[in-house]
């Protein structure tokens, strides 16, 4: 009697476990270029808010460097249109030392170097504190301002060329002054010229 010969099945289990390995090493490339993107999208999201933090910084350096100069200037017009000041030594070196500081501020704030006038303007208006009962101040005012005339005439000249005219309107209140003549005698001089400059560093605002 002949004999019946089986065939053997094939085991299923290598089919099985190469099926898991494909799928677990689909998965893995799937996760990690997942992955790759995702990093991608933080490090863009990074430089995009460290981009809006530098941007955010330099406004507000930029506006504190505004406000600082807008300050000056409102200082120096609350002095001078104080109606209980008369244009006595003290008025007169306040007056001068606030104009000085609210020039220099509008000069950093345009990037002007006007330094030196301004040096010079100082000293020559702290001489009126040095000796309060001299009578002719105005000489004092006359040596301040003149300095601070050209230190205007360089910004303006710099930064706002068509305001010419109001600078030639302060140049001629400033020549109404008359050095060696008593200041509370020609008040109405000194306020005026320090009011032209006032509406000139307004319009630079």
């Amino acid at each position: 009697m002949a004999e019946i010969e089986i065939e053997k099945k094939s085991p299923i289990w290598p089919w099985i476990l190469l099926a898991i390995l494909i799928i677990a090493a689909l998965l893995y490339f799937f996760v990690l270029a997942d992955d790759d993107v995702d990093d991608g999208d933080d490090m863009n999201t990074e430089q995009v808010m460290d981009d809006d933090e530098m941007d955010n910084e330099t406004m507000e350096y930029e506006d504190a460097e505004n406000m600082q100069y807008v300050t000056a200037i409102n200082e120096y017009d609350t002095y001078i249109n104080n109606p209980e000041m008369g244009v006595d030594h003290e008025y007169t070196n306040g007056a001068l030392m606030k104009l000085i500081s609210a020039v220099d501020a509008t000069a950093n704030n345009l990037d002007v170097d006007i330094d030196a006038d301004l040096e010079n303007a100082r000293n020559e208006a702290q001489e009126i504190t040095e000796d309060p009962m001299k009578v002719t101040h105005a000489n004092s005012i006359k040596d301040s301002g003149k300095h601070i005339l050209k230190a205007l005439k360089t910004i303006q000249t710099e930064k706002f060329p068509d305001m010419s005219n109001a600078y030639a309107e302060i140049d001629s209140a400033f020549s109404k002054i008359e050095a060696g003549k008593e200041t509370l005698n020609q008040k109405n001089e000194v306020k005026s010229f320090f009011n032209k400059i006032s509406s000139l560093l307004n319009s630079m605002k």
